[in-house]
């Protein structure tokens, strides 16, 4: 009898989690667009992360508090290379959103998000995604209340040449001068790197690992890099390899 109460615990507690409850078992938007109601209360309190220390969300500094009630989590791994506009569109108040690109990150480290303690919109606008890059969108709100109705919608944002171009213009390469590794800071995803001299006589394509490319190689002098996004849109910027 105690083994049979022990195996039904074990079922009750860890075979039956229902699905977006935790990061590893979310919900998949499998395509675009996508838009669910639903409530938290169907869902777990499975992430409570400290709260004496936690990243700044673009609406609040508080962006763990909203980690305090139910959460649900949803996963969208995109096929190509895209922009997206993320979005609960009449939230509860003390309603919080966040995107992140790992289990791990959560109540770490933000992709984006929206929080507010006033009933509204919680918006991720022009939201770049990587394809083959898998990006988790949780959902939670504070301790009070424990848990919040809500609708989510996510939809595919097609930007104007004009929109891509200013973005892009946006671009930001660093440090400059730089000695080794130059990064860069893009809205756009990128699809190549190119290097120029200062006379403009093309170096080469360079590979672009975690958002920056190797220059050690080069010899100490002004360069010209150009950078080309999965749109083909193309801006150039000058630094100096010292």
């Amino acid at each position: 009898m105690k083994r049979n109460y022990m195996l039904f615990l074990l079922c009750t507690t860890f075979g039956f989690a229902q699905t977006g409850s935790l990061c590893n078992d979310p919900i998949v938007i499998s395509s675009l667009p996508f838009a669910v109601s639903d409530n938290t209360a169907n869902f777990g309190d499975n992430y409570d992360p400290q709260t004496t220390t936690h990243p700044t969300c673009a609406t609040t500094t508080f962006g763990n508090y909203y980690h305090g009630g139910n959460d649900v989590i949803y996963a969208y791994t995109p096929s190509v290379s895209q922009t997206l506009k993320i979005e609960i569109p009449n939230a509860l108040g003390w309603t919080g959103m966040f995107v992140y690109t790992n289990c791990a990150n959560i109540g770490v480290q933000y992709a984006a998000c929206a929080t507010g303690v006033s009933a509204g919109a919680r918006t991720i606008n022009n939201f770049s995604v990587t394809a083959g890059q898998t990006y988790y969108i949780y959902i939670s709100s504070w301790p009070s209340p424990q848990t919040v109705t809500y609708t989510l919608n996510v939809t595919e944002v097609a930007l104007s040449t004009n929109d891509l171009s200013s973005t892009l213009e946006q671009t930001l390469i660093y440090p400059n001068p730089t000695g080794n590794t130059l990064h860069i800071k893009s809205e756009l995803p990128l699809e190549k790197v190119i290097l120029y001299h200062s006379n403009g006589q093309q170096i080469g394509a360079f590979p672009l690992i975690d958002n920056a490319i190797d220059v050690t190689p080069l010899p100490t002098g002004l360069y010209w890099v150009e950078l080309i996004t999965t749109e083909q849109q193309k801006t150039v910027k000058r630094f100096i390899k010292s």
